[in-house]
């Protein structure tokens, strides 16, 4: 697979020529460093045109603003034929074994969009960054809740936390360009990749985040909070079709809904409650009723489960504990349904294939070099490879 590595950099020549060595001394080096200086006023240009005789690419534009300047830089990877696409802030860092440990992931899941890693946390100068600080605070916080499924612990906070610990298909960020969000954009992508099921995570530490004075997300708390708010108003309606449609999609969104409640961010809910209400008196009586009578309702109780499994003394869980409780009932409920499903496909087809290798025609057949087609195990599931093998078997003459 090609990988390129995009670097948006803008006033950042102190530390541009770090982030550009990182990439290029990779033990699995990119086949392509493409990089875009925004409209920077300090030296950041001359720093990266002493890296174009390594095979760096390098151009110049006015500011356009970090998403306009990283949808061009995807749109640059694609022309160049390049696969999967690496972002690296202009003053984060890799670590040297960040692409050969990463890129094997792609490989063996064709359904994996979005890749993350752990990350180190170094200060203004790259030494380790201050532990008592309240950047590094939040961090410990955010990772304390490792091991959570993603669509609640993305739901709590952006732990990923950077566009330089994101590692993705181009196909996907050409299909999912960046948002004109100023502190957002990537928290959008990840969620949205994790919401679809096409996220996934190697928890080594593979990346340095710079936490300095200059970082955007430094700020005073109310832009911030607007912007999540928007977010969240964004991320709905650019998955409501979808979730009408599947099943899954919907219940990870619900899942990913229910935990921005206990955010440790920059969410509101009260807020985010007033956005969906002022919408839904917009919309008017008549398509509120639409939406209701349309909504792709179970034939089951929603946490019903927190009920069923009560021991009657105890104080019922309820709220957000509660509800990941049920959710977490009803997977492992359908997980186990679906390894019974999978283990009597899996039972069935050995016995159907016993069948049809017992008689006397498939042993003729094979002496004339015939019926190859039953040989092969065509299918991901035991269900797939049982339907293959009877619809094989029903072309070939063999009845059930």
């Amino acid at each position: 697979m090609r990988l390129a590595v995009i670097i948006p950099c803008y006033n950042h020549a102190r530390y541009v020529g770090a982030a550009v060595e990182s990439a290029l001394s990779q033990s699995r080096p990119p086949e392509r460093v493409i990089v875009i200086d925004d409209g920077s006023s300090d030296h950041s240009v001359e720093v990266l045109r002493g890296f174009e005789g390594r095979g760096v690419s390098v151009s110049t534009q006015p500011n356009a603003g970090a998403h306009n300047t990283l949808n061009t830089l995807v749109a640059n990877a694609g022309r160049e034929g390049c696969d999967l696409v690496a972002i690296l802030n202009s003053d984060d860092l890799y670590l040297p074994g960040r692409f050969e440990r990463c890129l094997p992931e792609f490989e063996k899941d064709g359904n994996l969009a979005v890749l993350t890693t752990g990350l180190e946390l170094m200060d203004d100068d790259g030494g380790e960054l201050d532990p008592e600080s309240s950047r590094a605070k939040w961090f410990r916080a955010a990772w304390s809740l490792r091991g959570r499924e993603f669509p609640e612990w993305m739901g709590v906070c952006n732990f990923p936390a950077t566009t330089s610990n994101v590692i993705a298909r181009t196909d996907y960020l050409l299909a999912n360009p960046f948002r004109p969000y100023r502190f957002n954009h990537d928290y959008f992508l990840l969620a949205k990749s994790v919401i679809e099921g096409r996220f996934g995570l190697v928890d080594e530490p593979l990346v340095r985040y710079r936490v300095h004075a200059n970082n955007t997300i430094t700020t005073d708390p109310a832009p911030l909070v607007r912007e999540m708010l928007r977010m969240a108003i964004d991320l709905a309606a650019d998955l409501a079709g979808p979730m009408r449609a599947d099943a899954g999609l919907l219940e990870r969104y619900g899942r990913f809904r229910r935990a921005t409640w206990d955010s440790i961010s920059s969410f509101d809910p009260a807020l985010a409650e007033l956005a969906f209400a002022q919408l839904a008196a917009a919309a008017g009586e008549e398509r509120r009723s639409a939406l209701a009578a349309e909504a792709p309702a179970g034939d089951t109780f929603p946490n019903r489960h927190l009920v069923n499994t009560h021991d009657g003394t105890s104080p019922v869980v309820g709220g957000a504990a509660g509800g990941a409780l049920s959710a977490a009932i009803d997977r492992l409920r359908a997980e186990r349904d679906a390894a019974r499903s999978a283990l009597a496909a899996a039972k069935g087809l050995a016995k159907r294939r016993a069948a049809v290798a017992g008689t006397r025609k498939y042993a003729l057949g094979r002496l004339f070099g015939r019926y190859g087609e039953l040989m092969r195990d065509r299918g991901k599931t035991p269900e797939e490879k049982l339907a293959n093998f009877e619809e094989a078997a029903r072309r070939a003459g063999f009845d059930a």
